[in-house]
């Protein structure tokens, strides 16, 4: 029996795509937040409801719609800059390997129905496919995802769809929604998994000033 670890569904991801297009300064977003604990802190967090769950090196938040999200600087950058926000939209694993091709049938059942929730609040994505597509874009940047190749080695991502920023409002983030089939899951001899991820990525332009 396969088990779905996260409890949420399309809908789920709807609404924190939702809670993420009401950020309207980016740049702050990006900056990072103040000391944790601090009045100034609490205020970061609080202007989109987000309510803090960590104090350590990397923030993780749960939104108002109940999503987990993770905030990623810059390695050694404590607090800030961050570059990265994270969040599982849906997680399965098989119990045993004889159920591996149980899970690749599940994932390519899911997939469509997230990515239609996402195209729902975002529109149509700049790109959308299958890790073997022909004409799969290569990254802007380096961190955003796999190149050709290491995801013809990886399979990863297996299906993919992102949404480039638009140029109205600075700062303003790639959107990569993304499903990703581990190794074990092409055995016969190990349980496999599949997950997909939506990742938020400052623009490459904003990256770099801050380096």
């Amino acid at each position: 029996m396969l088990t779905e670890t996260t409890g949420r569904t399309p809908q789920d991801l709807a609404a924190e795509l939702a809670n993420m297009r009401a950020v309207d300064d980016w740049p702050s977003v990006w900056s990072g937040p103040p000391q944790g604990g601090s009045g100034e802190f609490d205020e970061w967090c609080g202007r989109y409801g987000w309510e803090p769950q960590t104090f350590d090196r990397q923030l993780a938040v749960v939104t108002p719609g109940g999503g987990h999200w993770t905030f990623f600087d810059r390695i050694g950058g404590e607090w800030s800059p961050v570059e990265r926000l994270t969040h599982y939209a849906w997680q399965v694993r098989a119990d045993s390997p004889a159920e591996n091709n149980t899970v690749l049938a599940t994932a390519a059942a899911v997939w469509p129905t997230h990515l239609e929730a996402a195209v729902g609040v975002l529109g149509a994505p700049t790109w959308s496919g299958s890790w073997d597509a022909a004409d799969f874009p290569e990254p802007p940047h380096p961190a955003y995802w796999h190149g050709r190749e290491a995801r013809m080695r990886s399979r990863r991502p297996y299906e993919f769809a992102y949404w480039a920023p638009g140029g109205d409002v600075p700062g303003q983030p790639f959107i990569v929604l993304s499903q990703s089939v581990s190794f074990p899951t092409w055995t016969t001899n190990v349980a496999g998994a599949s997950a997909i991820a939506l990742a938020v990525y400052a623009p490459g332009d904003f990256r770099e000033a801050r380096r």
